[in-house]
């Protein structure tokens, strides 16, 4: 969604086995920016899913080489901090991209101002982040299509299935230190 007239991002995040969903507003697709939201995404889920599949975008993979997908290197630190491992979506797979484009697709119909759905621009960038927990409230709070139970609920469930999250986040969210 554009917000004074400045185009913004929504990072989805969900989990497969209780369909728990995270969205947040961002402002770029850096590094730091995504690091920053797994975090976030992390620390709402109450622990670390053994991996987390991601589309292939070239913050992610920074090249393929023999159609293996190389990773940024701060991406793999991350992961290791979180003992996370970061997969990418298989292109044109359905089975691999399919919950999470089924997240952004909702949250897209539910946020972004459009002609279909009657909302009007959003004036600042707090009012789409309040906007994205809404959302995210909305969603986890009432029961699932499929499992026909909150997401919520069997988050609470899923969570014994979850690693540890690390007290500390990983340090790149705060910047990049850069060497003159």
């Amino acid at each position: 969604p554009l917000v004074a007239g400045v185009r913004t991002w929504l990072f989805c995040a969900w989990l497969a086995w209780s369909r728990y969903r995270v969205v947040l507003a961002v402002t770029d697709k850096a590094v730091p920016t995504l690091i920053a939201c797994l975090d976030q995404a992390l620390r709402r889920f109450g622990g670390v899913p053994t991996y987390a599949l991601t589309d292939n975008e070239r913050t992610v993979t920074t090249d393929i080489v023999a159609r293996i997908p190389v990773r940024h290197t701060e991406l793999v630190k991350m992961g290791r901090h979180y003992g996370l491992s970061i997969a990418t979506c298989v292109v044109a797979d359905p089975e691999s991209k399919g919950g999470a484009e089924a997240t952004v697709r909702m949250a897209e119909a539910d946020l972004v101002p459009s002609e279909a759905n009657l909302l009007a621009a959003y004036k600042s960038f707090a009012e789409l982040a309040a906007a994205c927990e809404a959302f995210c409230h909305q969603v986890n709070a009432r029961a699932h299509r499929a499992t026909r139970r909150a997401p919520d609920e069997m988050l609470a469930e899923e969570r014994h299935r979850l690693h540890p999250l690390p007290d500390h986040p990983y340090s790149a969210i705060f910047g990049v230190t850069r060497t003159v």
